[in-house]
């Protein structure tokens, strides 16, 4: 286990961006892997599109390193591409360390800026003094800013001999250069880089964006990398200042930021007698960003009031939106048991966050993410948020008495509130149908299915997940334990609440994000045991990450397990739970199945076409 007072950097997996730069990447991942990154958990995405150099380029990486070619498209696809691997390894990890190819870390700098993270939860991303230059080394960023009037932005320090003497261990900047940077895992699945901005700028649209969602940016002064640069291509600088200032600028820096950044430019060349060839790339490049799409659908507003509990369906709900041409704005609080405050604290903030969501200016749907109050948020958000504001209703039939299911709730949203529940089964239709509450039925919200890669590990664990809730069903697992005799297999229950299971090893615990992807990713079998349930999250999780899950047959698990009916249990099923859990084990990965696409469609398509009729 590694020591919680040493940076836990056997939890950073290493992205490295290559395009054509043959002489420097291989010192470039000699050198992360000499500050302590283990070969196996640096990944290489290459996107020069030389298929005739591919063998060369593998003979400059160390054993173990992986590699993955991709068409160019851009530095923020090549680093979401490295993401999507990350997570396929099925090992666990905390931080992405992202690197472009001429980077020389200085040793401990690693080291040095994952411990940054592991004191600070609130940042997302950190990164180094940024040093270039042969010879004469200088300062190229210690972090940057946005001008105040125009948003232009400026590298701190650039180009001067050295930085001043810094107090702090971390300084906060609105941004950093993308050459070399450490990021939360959480933050990266928080929001993708932005891949319309193809070469440049979009570090700052991401960082600007994490910003605005209540994460920091830290510039960790201390720790220091080597990189070569030369500045902006004109023609990138004029069309990605151009879109990043129609998303993320003031009414006057959209205006007149570009223009005026050309006009610099300029002057400069003139001054410096260099001729108007760059000041005319940078005007191609301002135009042509008029043709880069806007997100085409009308912003929706996801306010979250569990933004502990629900965090990873908000990423779901977002990531969905957003795949359909809708931009989000997401408003959370955290509920008690996270924040430590009150039930009334909570209440009141959750109210603020609906009128704040009725503030946006523009035309907008609100869509809550789980009812405070129950029924009575229909009529709650139809009064706080406005007309076009929807509550999903996970569970409409709570079996633990709950505020806001009672008769009088249900009667005061069936007069007051019309069609406002969005649920994600029929069995939840068909409850809110004998209440005669109008409801909508729309998908499950899905990330796109994870493909695993390398070979399953050779502990086989089978697990159950999340915290004891009374319709657990407990024979169920009882039988399981009884009938899976291997010694190989381990059996384990994580989550709060749960008693003594015979033949379990049961750890009574609260699992964050992070860990509860990594339990995923190292079981071998999820078993869902419900005797009841609308839908179930966890089972959601497991499809996205690969891991095979195990449960009741006949329910919303149907058309996650597709053509592999024998890992549920029931009539035309397995006829044991145990039968399922060694089918399971025993199963061969059928690679790309239909099926796993076909759930991400269903749901990128349900949702497309509810927002078309309600915007």
């Amino acid at each position: 286990m590694t020591s919680p007072t040493r940076p836990r950097v056997d939890r950073v997996v290493a992205v490295v961006v290559h395009h054509k730069s043959y002489d420097s990447v291989g010192s470039t991942v000699g050198l992360l892997i000499d500050d302590g990154i283990d070969n196996t958990r640096v990944v290489v995405v290459d996107n020069g599109q030389e298929p005739d150099r591919r063998a060369e380029l593998a003979a400059l990486l160390p054993d173990g390193v992986h590699l993955l070619f991709e068409e160019n498209r851009g530095y923020g696809a090549a680093v979401n591409k490295g993401v999507e691997y990350a997570d396929s390894l099925g090992v666990p990890y905390d931080y992405l360390l992202v690197s472009t190819h001429e980077c020389r870390v200085e040793t401990g700098a690693v080291e040095t800026l994952v411990a940054a993270l592991d004191r600070n939860p609130e940042a997302a991303i950190v990164g180094p003094t940024l040093t270039s230059g042969e010879g004469d080394e200088f300062i190229w960023s210690a972090g940057g800013l946005l001008t105040p009037r125009l948003r232009l932005p400026r590298h701190y320090f650039h180009r001067a001999a050295e930085v001043p003497p810094q107090a702090d261990a971390e300084v906060g900047r609105e941004w950093l250069d993308g050459a070399f940077l450490v990021t939360r895992r959480s933050a990266l699945r928080d929001r993708a880089v932005d891949e319309r901005f193809f070469m440049y700028m979009e570090e700052v649209d991401h960082h600007v964006a994490l910003r605005n969602r209540g994460w920091k940016i830290l510039w960790i002064p201390s720790a220091r990398v080597w990189q070569s640069s030369g500045g902006i291509p004109p023609y990138y600088l004029g069309r990605n200042m151009q879109l990043f200032q129609r998303w993320n600028g003031t009414p006057i820096s959209r205006i007149a930021a570009t223009p005026w950044s050309i006009a610099h430019r300029a002057l400069s060349d003139v001054r410096h007698r260099k001729g108007l060839n760059s000041v005319s790339a940078m005007i191609r490049g301002w135009k042509d960003a008029r043709g880069v799409r806007d997100l085409a659908g009308g912003p929706v507003v996801i306010v979250n009031p569990l933004g502990g509990a629900l965090a990873h369906y908000e990423r779901e709900l977002t990531d969905v939106i957003q795949e359909v041409g809708h931009s989000t704005i997401t408003l959370s609080a955290f509920e008690p048991s996270h924040s430590g405050g009150s039930r009334l604290g909570w209440l009141s903030a959750y109210f603020r966050l609906l009128i704040r969501s009725r503030l946006t200016k523009k035309r907008h749907t609100t869509v809550v993410v789980w009812p405070a109050l129950g029924y009575l948020d229909a009529v709650l958000v139809r009064l706080l948020a406005g007309s076009r504001a929807f509550v999903v209703l996970h569970d409409p039939s709570p079996l633990v008495r709950s505020v806001g299911y009672d008769g009088v709730s249900i009667r005061l949203a069936r007069v007051l509130a019309g069609d406002r529940f969005i649920i994600h089964s029929e069995a939840a239709e068909r409850v809110t149908k004998s209440s005669n509450i109008e409801s909508t039925v729309l998908p499950h919200p899905v990330l796109a299915p994870i493909q695993r890669q390398g070979d399953s590990p050779g502990r086989r664990v089978v697990r159950v997940l999340g915290q004891y809730k009374p319709d657990r069903d407990l024979v169920a697992l009882e039988e399981i334990a009884v009938s899976i005799c291997d010694k190989d297999v381990e059996l384990e229950i994580l989550g709060r609440g749960w008693p003594e299971v015979k033949g379990w090893t049961v750890t009574d615990e609260f699992l964050s994000e992070q860990d509860f992807d990594d339990a995923v990713d190292s079981a071998s079998v999820v078993v869902i045991p419900y005797r009841k349930f609308f839908q179930s999250g966890v089972a959601i999780r497991c499809f996205e990450r690969g891991t095979p899950v195990v449960g009741v047959g006949g329910t919303s698990l149907d058309e996650l397990v597709g053509v592999d009916r024998e890992l549920l249990v029931g009539p035309s099923y397995s006829s044991t739970w145990s039968e399922a859990v060694k089918y399971a084990l025993e199963r061969k990965e059928l690679g790309d199945q239909p099926e796993s696409n076909a759930v991400r469609m269903a749901s990128l398509a349900g949702w497309n076409h509810w927002l078309g009729s309600v915007s």
